[in-house]
């Protein structure tokens, strides 16, 4: 992700959820400002307004005399965050099914392409990437601001988990990547009950790994 003309606080941002979504800090891990102040090279005060956008995204939490601490994410909350996400794209792909432009498609390819290679070098961090960027390009073709939002604010989590996934079995990246290219071409198609199964299989298989 380039950080070019983002703000300090956006900066900080982005580059503490990224470290979080991606691994580098686990649940449990202590967060001092102090420390990210010097990690990042950054003052205080853009690390406190990034960590308080975090918390209010449960990302982290702050504990008293302490600070603030990488936030566990338990399993019931991570059942809770498929059963809405299944709820979203099944219902996003069944109005959009053989209704979207080139542009859309155009969107989806390109994301692919990237995905396959990502795939090829086992690079978990950069297909987690972009895999939320193919799920957010499906949601965003409802040109519905809430259902953007939400989906926006259960991905870190949902990815979270999925990187999980990808680590406990690499062969997985193939499997998300076919997916994936089935899931686009059945929206090209005219059968939206075909691509709302193919989302649901697609969602529910990673559930399963984490039961």
């Amino acid at each position: 992700m380039s950080f070019t003309g983002m703000t300090l606080r956006d900066t900080a941002f982005q580059k503490i959820k990224m470290s979080i979504v991606n691994g580098e800090w686990e649940g449990g891990t202590f967060l001092s400002e102090k420390w990210l102040s010097e990690h990042l090279q950054m003052s205080k005060t853009p690390i406190r307004s990034a960590l308080d956008r975090l918390e209010m995204m449960g990302l982290v939490k702050l504990m008293p005399n302490q600070g603030f601490v990488v936030q566990e994410i338990s399993l019931k909350k991570i059942m809770d965050i498929y059963e809405l996400r299944l709820s979203l794209e099944t219902f996003a792909v069944s109005h959009l099914t053989g209704k979207m432009d080139r542009d859309f498609f155009a969107k989806l390819d390109a994301n692919l392409v990237k995905q396959a290679e990502a795939v090829k070098q086992e690079d978990i961090v950069g297909y987690v990437e972009l895999d939320r960027e193919f799920h957010e390009v499906i949601i965003a073709g409802l040109s519905n601001e809430e259902y953007a939002d939400a989906m926006s604010r259960i991905q870190d989590k949902f990815l979270m988990a999925v990187r999980t996934t990808f680590y406990k079995n690499k062969k997985r990246l193939w499997g998300s990547l076919n997916e994936h290219k089935q899931i686009r071409d059945a929206l090209e198609g005219e059968d939206a009950a075909w691509t709302v199964q193919l989302i649901r299989n697609h969602i529910e298989f990673v559930k399963q790994i984490m039961l």
